[in-house]
């Protein structure tokens, strides 16, 4: 699983991060409604879905990969969420196939990507 984190909009971290590790792969991005960049990679042939609520929305990404995890290499989720948020996901992410990014708000101004590798369940 990897993280986005940092300050800010993180469109061209992500999209830089989708050349590097999804080339070739069918990738969405999941986010909560009107929050999404998709002017930004309207044209990069990315799948949008806005299929989360800002309440509770680990137990719906959660069901969502679920769901759509056979038709997709690699799931972003375009969130802003907390560490422990992100950790709980990466929880959940192991127990699937597809490759999971998240975005993490964090304090420092400068975005980086970072890889968190999964445990998997016994």
């Amino acid at each position: 699983m990897y993280l986005i984190k940092g300050q800010g909009r993180k469109t061209e971290a992500m999209w830089q991060h989708m050349k590097r590790r999804h080339t070739g792969d069918k990738v969405c991005v999941v986010g909560f409604k009107n929050q999404l960049p998709e002017n930004y990679l309207r044209n990069k042939q990315v799948i949008f879905y806005e299929a989360l609520n800002q309440t509770d929305w680990l137990p719906q990404a959660e069901k969502f990969i679920a769901q759509f995890e056979e038709q997709f290499d690699g799931m972003i989720f375009y969130v802003d969420c907390t560490p422990a948020e992100a950790e709980a996901l990466a929880e959940i992410a192991a127990n699937y196939q597809s490759r999971i990014t998240v975005t993490v708000t964090e304090p420092v101004s400068e975005i980086t990507i970072n890889h968190l590798p999964l445990k998997k369940a016994a």
